[in-house]
């Protein structure tokens, strides 16, 4: 045993190490990577940069906004050359590219091809936002969907971390099985703000230590099975009123508040469990750093976290001790994007203390091939006149080293694609993946209110009709086929445009009314592409509120009972504490009908036997809804 005193010795045998056992990763290739002191300043770049390739279009076709939607399912051949002559360190799959497992495994495979025929010769980082709940990207059809972090956190008073650990190894070993090494999950934003757009449900709780508990858990879960876990939104999205893919939020707190609240699961997680990656947030947080930026059109504004010093290296990687990769949330959300140009945010996020800049750009037709290198050409010129410092990028590049010596996977790399796409379908159909998603969707599922007891079962032998209004036909059917598997009764979907009138002449026995509010963003969908593309409800949601009021009170006066099921934001209820019998929270609303017509969709499930029970469903709400009758009626 020896000990090295100097920075260069460590570095150099940290450089052996990592040599040694990258070499094991080129078994598919006819050369070993290369080892970090041998890569070019812009090879090193290269490392620190992950793309998307979601949409490629070989041939120029695009959507009529201009906009090319052309799904990468395989890896075009303009795309592996990118890769090869750039030495790319890592790229990021959304549910577009995400068709079926075999495809999945081709595509990677052939990621990892290009990567091995680079100089460097160093194998990607593939990551995949894989949460659970609403943000979910490998094909339903395939994997059971696992309800998200909130549904988790409704399950902690009587299960403590048990869906937390258990959820996330099995969500591992379907990534690690289909060739992906990183899942930016999970989130550990406390939620301490209702009308938060883009976290809500996202997040386990409102209470920061049971976020870190269940973080905790995950991460020590994900990287058990070998997949390197990426807690966000450092240093914490969950009391922010605006989406950070369309605006940049600002968090209004003191210091002492951002320790006890926000601050508090990342510095217990990066204790406990040692998370391999940290994602910043996209916001500004004077209480951590009230220094100010020159934005791109000379505007002087709070930095924000993502591009400040002080919260990335001071406070992460000073005051937590951090030693892994910081990774920055997608650059091309509104939050960088409307403020800084691409080659400026990469700038001063690397000065800031980010390891890897996530979707800096993108690169959607041939024409935009050149945008990466003059991209790296811009950085390496800042490190050149000494805006960014080589001794950091060199620390950077070893820190994305010692991520890929540990999460890839040579195994699978060498194996062909033919064997890993046979241990893949071996995996899906692990029958205890279904059995857990159905567990976890009943165990979540939460009362708002106190029910009176009488009320009990909602629906019974005696039940001939019930009527559901839905926010779409798809949710009004996934309802209809669940309620036919536990009940002879009759069932009507409405639509929020007709119920009102069809009540008036024909009420049911029980009115059930689903509610899915806020309405969708950017971030189920995949990203900032899907902003033009969300699908506008068809009534407001005032008006939506307004019409589910009246219906659930008529349905009352004419003698039905009532539910009221928030599907997604239990915030919500409080508008309806003084309609409904029942009030459920779900947390969840996703799902599929198949070709067959078959229900695939747990909640769904768990929600028609929770309407035939003469008890109440488990869950215990893990955020605040108001408890108001009296303003509650007022939509």
């Amino acid at each position: 045993m020896f000990v090295m005193n100097d920075h260069r010795s460590r570095h150099i045998f940290c450089s052996m190490v990592l040599l040694a056992v990258l070499s094991l990763l080129s078994a598919c290739s006819e050369k070993a990577p290369l080892p970090p002191q041998e890569l070019t300043l812009r090879e090193k770049i290269a490392q620190k940069i992950m793309l998307d390739i979601r949409y490629f279009c070989a041939d120029k076709r695009t959507e009529e906004d201009g906009e090319c939607r052309e799904p990468v399912t395989e890896l075009p051949k303009e795309l592996r050359r990118l890769i090869a002559d750039t030495g790319l360190g890592g790229v990021i799959l959304f549910a577009d590219n995400l068709e079926r497992s075999a495809q999945i495994v081709r595509l990677n495979h052939s990621l990892q091809e290009a990567a091995a025929k680079s100089r460097p010769g160093i194998p990607l980082l593939i990551a995949v936002d894989q949460e659970g709940g609403r943000v979910n990207r490998l094909p339903r059809a395939e994997f059971p969907a696992f309800a998200g972090n909130m549904a988790i956190g409704a399950t902690y008073a009587q299960h403590g971390d048990t869906y937390a650990r258990t959820t996330a190894a099995a969500m591992g070993r379907q990534l690690k099985l289909l060739g992906f090494n990183v899942n930016f999950a999970p989130a550990l934003d406390v939620n301490s703000n209702p009308d938060n757009p883009v976290i809500n449900v996202r997040s386990y709780s409102e209470n920061p230590q049971v976020v870190a508990d269940l973080g905790a858990a995950s991460v020590s879960a994900f990287q058990g099975e070998k997949i390197a876990a990426a807690v966000k939104h450092f240093p914490g999205h969950g009391d922010t009123a605006v989406d950070s893919h369309t605006g940049l939020p600002t968090v209004e707190r003191t210091e002492a508040q951002a320790r006890a609240l926000d601050l508090l699961p990342f510095a217990q997680v990066i204790k406990r469990a040692a998370p391999a990656l940290v994602m910043t947030a996209h916001i500004q947080y004077p209480a951590l750093d009230n220094s100010q930026l020159q934005t791109l059109s000379g505007e002087t504004i709070p930095v924000p976290a993502t591009l400040s010093r002080a919260i990335l290296t001071d406070l992460l990687r000073g005051e937590f001790g951090y030693r892994g990769v910081v990774v920055t949330d997608a650059l091309d959300m509104g939050g960088i994007s409307n403020y800084f140009s691409p080659e400026d945010a990469v700038v001063h996020t690397f000065a800031a203390g980010a390891d890897i800049a996530l979707m800096p750009i993108k690169i959607r037709n041939p024409q935009q091939l050149k945008d990466l290198s003059a991209l790296i050409d811009r950085v390496a010129a800042a490190v050149e006149r000494g805006a960014l410092s080589s001794e950091e990028m060199d620390l950077s590049v070893e820190r994305i080293y010692a991520l890929k010596e540990r999460y890839v996977d040579p195994e699978w790399i060498a194996r062909s694609p033919r064997e890993n796409i046979h241990l893949a379908v071996q995996g899906v159909s692990d029958p205890t993946d279904v059995e857990l998603a159905e567990t976890l969707a009943a165990a979540a599922l939460s009362p708002i209110y106190p029910a009176a007891p009488e009320a009990l079962p909602i629906v019974d032998t005696s039940t001939a009709r019930i009527q559901v209004i839905a926010p779409s036909q798809e949710v009004g059917e996934a309802f209809k086929l669940a309620l036919a598997k536990v009940s002879e009764s009759d069932v009507e979907v409405l639509t929020p445009r007709n119920a009102l009138s069809v009540l008036q002449n024909d009420p049911a026995d029980v009115l059930l009314v689903a509610s899915i509010a806020p309405q969708e963003n950017a971030v189920e969908r995949g990203g900032v592409d899907d902003l033009g593309r969300l699908r506008q409800p068809p009534l407001a949601i005032g008006e939506r509120y307004r019409i589910y009021h009246d219906s659930l009170r008529l349905a009352r006066q004419r003698g039905s009972k009532t539910v009221f099921i928030s599907m997604r934001s239990p915030y919500e209820a409080a508008r309806f504490q003084d309609v409904a019998d029942l009030q459920i929270a779900s947390y969840d609303y996703k799902g599929y009908i198949d070709k067959n017509g078959e229900l695939h969709g747990p909640v769904y499930t768990a929600l028609a036997r929770a309407l035939t029970s003469r008890q109440l469903p488990p869950g215990v709400l893990p955020v605040t809804v108001p408890d108001n009758t009296r303003q509650a009626s007022l939509p």
